[in-house]
């Protein structure tokens, strides 16, 4: 009770409303979430609008992921934003235009008049959220890939089924084991849709120390011998070493009880539970020197507002903000994203949950050893990716050469860093 009088204090004095009978403030939080994670935000925002009713009331819309960025540019421009929203870390250049620099608003800085702490955040997602000294972002999670594999056929082939492989040629002698038993080895894409598969490629020369660009973003820097190898390793997967079949779904093959290994995001959790298979989860292999694995981050943000908005409006959008961080070990518990609010990753019934010891410490581990590895964070990021993934799944299925791939990826990438 002592909480929620504080709360109403605050709502009154802080947020400059008239009286506490005043209409709730009204705020739409959109988000691209969907599954899991849209039902973990529906938690939070459910406890949110219980516990400020009649004070701040928060509209939940959720789901459109392929169409979330276009859509929330288009709001903007059209002066009806949501109050809240999500950004990927590496689309903030992209975006930056469409967001409230939440230290230098309209009204002043949100950051310290919320009482949002940096300290607080995992330091490199919240050194993610700032440009030239403008802070955009507040730190929700960090998601990733790692290693899904079946307990029983790790037994059936002789391998332990307590000690994935770690090093490439523990994992050669695994995929040729299982191989040999008659089942798919190992998919190292989830669905094999094309961003997937790029992915893949990404993680195979990250962990050579390759780089995709020049720090300056002048030109591609990827079509070399480490990138070349990379993308052999992919290609041959599907196809000289037999581990798997071009164009499979290895989400599928995998809750069928038909594959080794599988390469697949934290959000892969609730699929693996519900399919009976008996299965490990471990952080991403050492293939080839660093075990970097894919991943990003979902940051909390407030779009540009119209001008003249209220700055009650301002902070209540912060509160929610704030109250999200506070309580996303519930988001990690349901949705399966690696908090990135230090104390609630300390909360006990997060540790104490099945899913956290059964993976999601794992996924922690990685991201606190920085093996994370973002992906391209340029303006033109997403004509970057396609014009990549077109030319790896072309490679993948066969229809290109490794060199050409590469060649031609180089190619486009170079076209469209040049305004060609």
């Amino acid at each position: 009770m002592r909480k929620v009088l504080m709360v109403l204090f605050i709502l009154s004095v802080g947020l400059g409303l008239q009286t506490l009978a005043a209409k709730p403030i009204k705020l739409t939080f959109n988000t691209l979430f969907h599954e899991a994670d849209a039902k973990a935000m529906e938690k939070i925002i459910q406890m949110f609008n219980e516990e400020y009713k009649g004070n701040i009331e928060v509209e939940l819309i959720q789901g459109r992921w392929a169409q979330y960025y276009a859509e929330l540019r288009l709001s903007v421009l059209a002066g009806t934003p949501p109050q809240i929203g999500i950004c990927h870390t590496n689309k903030l250049v992209e975006m930056a235009d469409y967001l409230t620099p939440l230290n230098a608003s309209p009204v002043g800085d949100l950051i310290e008049m919320a009482g949002v702490d940096p300290a607080n955040y995992v330091d490199a997602a919240w050194a993610a959220g700032e440009i030239e000294g403008r802070h955009y972002l507040i730190p929700l999670d960090t998601h990733g890939w790692g290693l899904w594999y079946n307990k029983d056929i790790f037994a059936e082939v002789g391998l332990d089924p307590e000690n994935p492989p770690r090093t490439l040629a523990e994992f050669i002698d695994a995929c040729e084991r299982i191989k040999a038993a008659g089942y798919y080895a190992f998919h190292p894409a989830e669905d094999a849709l094309p961003r997937k598969l790029r992915r893949a490629w990404y993680v195979f020369f990250w962990q050579m120390g390759g780089q995709l660009f020049d720090e300056a973003y002048t030109h591609a820097t990827f079509n070399n011998p480490k990138g070349l190898l990379a993308l052999q390793f992919l290609v041959d997967i599907f196809n000289d070493f037999g581990w798997n079949e071009p164009g499979s779904n290895g989400y599928n093959q995998f809750a069928a009880g038909k594959l080794g290994m599988l390469v697949a995001g934290n959000w892969f959790y609730g699929t693996a539970v519900k399919s009976g298979v008996n299965w490990g989860y471990a952080p991403m292999p050492n293939f080839f020197g660093t075990p970097y694995t894919w991943g990003n981050s979902h940051q909390l943000v407030i779009p540009l507002q119209p001008k003249g908005t209220p700055k009650e409006v301002y902070l209540a959008a912060m509160e929610v903000i704030k109250f999200i961080s506070e309580h996303s070990y519930i988001w990690t518990m349901y949705g399966g994203h690696i908090t990135a609010y230090k104390p609630a990753a300390e909360n006990p019934e997060l540790l104490a949950s099945e899913y956290w010891t059964r993976s999601g410490k794992w996924l922690n581990e990685m991201a606190q050893k920085g093996l994370v590895h973002y992906p391209i964070n340029h303006p033109k990021g997403s004509e970057l990716e396609h014009a990549i993934q077109a030319q790896i799944e072309l490679a993948v299925n066969g229809v290109i050469s490794p060199q050409e791939a590469l060649a031609k990826a180089e190619e486009e990438c170079n076209k469209i860093l040049q305004g060609g």
